[in-house]
């Protein structure tokens, strides 16, 4: 499911200016908490890190773990399957297909709402009008660009976002890299990526 793959992996990471109409970027503000995703009648749970746009979200599927780790700068989607030990590499190409690109280099553009408190913390709501995956999306950031809950509806269904549990501060650079003596396989061109979407 393309739409939530967008939503969980870029929607996760967009910051604000404070303007009525507004770019969206990735937050500079490093964290960690808890991510609860839901569409396709699915809810996934999970520990995310975020730091400089690095954004690694550990989540767990019919009993097997598995860690995605985005790596902006290297313009790769790492995803790690530790109880089999083994990694694959989503190419340039179809990272770019994702909307990394854009989010990254241009920013995303949206309209301001008002603001609106969601767990305990301040935010800003914004609409996203996506015409590439048919979709609107609602993202509520707090003040220094932490995305607190994102929803919204498109052709493939409804989908929603929630952040719980959020510490700010860095967070440790190996939780951005594969564990040593583990060599990502590369993935063929267009195959979609092994994660919930």
């Amino acid at each position: 499911m393309r739409i939530l793959t967008i939503t969980t992996v870029l929607v996760a990471a967009f910051a604000s200016s404070s303007a009525a109409a507004a770019t969206l970027t990735p937050p500079d503000t490093a964290y960690s908490a808890t991510r609860v995703v839901e569409a396709a009648g699915m809810t996934i749970s999970g520990a995310i890190y975020y730091d400089h746009g690095r954004e690694r979200w550990e989540t767990s599927m019919q009993g097997m773990r598995q860690v995605s780790i985005l790596l902006p700068d290297e313009k790769k989607l790492l995803m790690y399957m530790p109880d089999m030990n083994m990694a694959m590499e989503m190419g340039a190409g179809d990272v770019a297909d994702y909307g990394i690109g854009e989010i990254y280099d241009e920013g995303i553009e949206a309209e301001e709402l008002g603001e609106e408190s969601v767990e305990g913390e301040r935010t800003t709501k914004y609409r996203i009008d996506r015409d590439d995956v048919a979709a609107t999306i609602f993202v509520w950031m707090t003040r220094d660009g932490i995305p607190m809950k994102a929803e919204g509806a498109g052709a493939e269904g409804r989908f929603s976002m929630l952040l719980t549990n959020l510490t700010r501060g860095a967070q440790d650079p190996a939780l951005f890299r594969l564990p040593d003596g583990v060599t990502a396989m590369k993935m063929p061109a267009g195959m979609p990526p092994m994660m919930p979407r």
